[in-house]
């Protein structure tokens, strides 16, 4: 992603399909910068919110990772501004690493569902290392399978921040609820009556 030094007014920079931002970080000053509306989303879609990547900014070089974007209300696909954070070589980050699950269209329409422990999950690392996402595929997946946080694959020099035992998935079996019926019914009605009877008397 080529980054450029911020020097143009807000509305001229998206005038030119660029996006303003910040880069900023313990070993930087605060930088008003820019970048590419279509270099963004694409650095967005590799890494997310949680990989580390390398920039270059005035001919020095910086681990960082997109940390928050702002869009339009009406149209999330527009980035109107972006921040970039600055890490340390050495520095250890956290993050949030969202849980994808694929192939869950096989129990649309099922008597089996999918109970959700955890939809995202705390992670650390050292920069250049990471991940975007955690895929777990569950087209195969039976009544009573269980995905323990313990189960999920990730990099060695990853470290997940739970519980190894956290149930992260588990395949359940739909229970509707039981229907009153007619006798039960006629039985709340019979018991109304005789309150009605006992309130005349």
């Amino acid at each position: 992603m080529k980054l450029e030094l911020r020097t143009e007014k807000l509305n001229k920079i998206r005038k030119m399909n660029k996006v303003p931002g910040v880069l900023f970080g313990k070993s930087v000053e605060s930088t008003s910068i820019q970048v590419d509306d279509k270099e963004l989303k694409e650095a967005l879609k590799t890494y997310g919110k949680s990989m580390t990547f390398k920039i270059k900014l005035e001919g020095k070089t910086h681990h960082v990772y997109i940390q928050h974007v702002e869009t339009r209300i009406l149209k999330p696909q527009d980035i109107i501004h972006f921040d970039l954070r600055v890490v340390g070589a050495s520095e250890k980050m956290s993050a949030l690493i969202p849980i994808i699950l694929l192939g869950k269209e096989v129990f649309f329409d099922s008597d089996m569902f999918i109970h959700e422990g955890l939809n995202e999950i705390s992670a650390e690392y050292l920069p250049g290392h990471g991940i975007s996402k955690i895929e777990i595929d569950v087209s195969n997946f039976k009544l009573d399978d269980i995905v323990l946080v313990k189960d999920l694959k990730i990099p060695d020099d990853v470290v997940l921040k739970a519980d190894p035992e956290d149930v992260v998935l588990e395949i359940r079996e739909v229970k509707l609820a039981p229907e009153e019926t007619e006798e039960e019914e006629e039985g709340i009605e019979i018991e109304d009556e005789e309150v009605v009877e006992d309130e005349e008397e």
